[in-house]
């Protein structure tokens, strides 16, 4: 089964971690009369909604990204609508996919929302089958009933249309901006859709199901969940996505792989670990001793990590000297001093003050903030590696999980490659830039529900963004859910028709 939502959570990782907030003087809204639960395992109104105006006040004090993307009117309104639908107790789980269409509306993918420590959730079910979601419509994937074929498309559930379940599940998950991309790699990979099911609309089994087929055939059918250990009844026909490759040695877990009878290697950046400059300099020794005329740089799936060892990628890649981060910015003159330190991380706190450097100095709606020198001078030039600098022709693999440090480094590759040309989907991280810095975590007091909240806002280094969007890449590659049941890489595939 692919990762759940609980998964995901842990996935996305940020550039550095701390947070912050100030004192909501706004009376909150009338509330209803709260009525108490014997019930052990739910939260009553009252937790709830304080709980959710403390997260909601921090937001309008210093979010990075509070009326960026979604007018503050707008946003006002989903908090009003969200605030007055907790009007009966709720569990945890339930709480937080409430919480979410409100965070969606912010368009951050560093804020997100974690259960309590030590909470423990009950078994969701299993659908029968996984889907590619795109353009609002869902194909079945792999499956483990009978009934079902890869390449149905689904049409509806239980009464729901698809676009309906697949909007709902969009709201599950907080993304960057307006994209796209992200959402369908979650609501698809990351069984997002299924979350929808269990967590809107909370169904078992069995479902009842009407279709498509691929021969354009109508039906209406009724599927159980997947038995214990059941597998697709057909097996898949497996794609060697590596022949023709060979592996090279010494670079641990970032794949470096060389064309037989050819001038291309194909190296994998995964999100960034502190021994990956360590392998970087291995590899870019290999590709420059090997003569290597064309190089793929993988960046799917680059989540993100220390934006340093992105810059570090950079130095063997650039044309020129080149600067890693266009801007640091935070709402407030210092994002370590708020009204809502009692609810946030110490230790993270002390990170932030450890890494950067509030100035004080305002333009707009943003106060300026600079590095601090242990964490190195990203906003100024940085030199190009001295002997294994890689000057030949670049193709660089996104996706919508191309991410935080992983999408700066798409965007730097973009600004300063002349020779670069991107293959795959758009990029989860905007290509404007993210919030990010420093993600402290704040937690509720009533709920114990914890917010990732990122303190500051981090400028890219792109010439023309589109605000709301990633990196688009030259090449757009589309997969069928019979490509991906064969796990073929179609990427690869279109990034060596542009080597040919």
């Amino acid at each position: 089964m692919s990762l759940n939502i609980k998964t995901i959570l842990y996935l996305f990782i940020v550039i550095m971690v701390v947070g912050c907030g100030q004192q909501e003087t706004k009376k909150q809204p009338l509330l209803k009369t709260d009525v108490a639960d014997t019930s052990a395992h739910k939260l009553s109104v009252k937790s709830m909604r304080d709980d959710l105006f403390i997260l909601w006040s921090a937001i309008k004090e210093m979010h990075p990204a509070y009326g960026m993307y979604t007018p503050a009117d707008s946003m006002q309104k989903v908090y009003d609508q969200t605030i007055a639908a907790i009007d009966t107790p709720q569990s945890e789980a339930d709480f937080i996919s409430h919480v979410y269409p409100l965070l969606s509306k912010l368009r951050c993918g560093h804020t997100q929302l974690r259960h309590s420590a030590g909470y423990k959730g009950e078994k969701a079910p299993h659908l029968p089958f996984e889907v590619l979601v795109r353009n609002g419509r869902a194909w079945v994937t792999t499956h483990q009933t009978a009934n079902l074929n890869t390449g149905d498309e689904l049409l509806s559930i239980n009464n729901a249309p698809v676009a309906a379940i697949i909007n709902h599940g969009t709201d599950l998950y907080a993304g960057d901006g307006y994209n796209e991309t992200f959402k369908a790699l979650f609501l698809s990979e990351y069984d997002g859709f299924e979350d929808a099911c269990n967590k809107y609309y909370h169904w078992a089994a069995p479902y009842h199901i009407s279709l498509r087929t691929k021969q354009g055939i109508l039906k209406t059918i009724q599927v159980n969940g997947p038995a214990d250990g059941a597998a697709q009844p057909t097996p898949a026909k497996v794609v060697d996505n590596y022949a023709g490759w060979s592996v090279a040695k010494n670079t641990d877990y970032l794949p470096l792989r060389f064309l037989k009878n050819s001038s291309a290697a194909w190296f994998e950046v995964h999100s960034y670990q502190y021994n990956d400059t360590i392998i970087f300099k291995e590899a870019f020794k290999q590709i420059h001793e090997k003569g290597i005329k064309n190089l793929i740089i993988d960046l799917r799936h680059n989540t993100g990590g220390d934006i340093r060892i992105g810059a570090k990628l950079l130095t063997y890649l650039a044309d020129s000297p080149f600067a890693m981060v266009g801007d640091v910015k935070s709402r407030i003159p210092n994002p370590a001093v708020n009204h809502f330190e009692k609810y946030f991380d110490t230790a993270r706190t002390a990170s932030f003050n450890q890494s950067f450097k509030p100035t004080g100095i305002k333009e707009g709606a943003y106060y300026h903030v600079d590095f601090k020198p242990v964490f190195g001078n990203l906003l100024g030039i940085t030199a190009l590696h001295k002997t294994a600098h890689f000057s030949g022709n670049l193709i660089v693999l996104i996706d919508g999980a191309t991410f935080s440090a992983g999408a700066h480094s798409a965007i730097a590759i973009k600004t300063f490659c002349k020779n670069a040309r991107f293959v795959g989907r758009e990029t989860a991280g905007g290509a404007d830039g993210c919030s990010g810095g420093t993600i402290q975590h704040l937690t509720l007091p009533n709920t114990h529900v914890v917010a990732e909240f990122p303190l500051l806002r981090f400028v890219s280094v792109a010439k023309h963004p589109v605000p709301g969007h990633g990196i688009m890449p030259d090449y757009t590659v589309v997969y069928s859910p019979e490509d991906v049941v064969d796990k073929a890489d179609l990427d690869i595939k279109k990034a060596l028709d542009l080597i040919k």
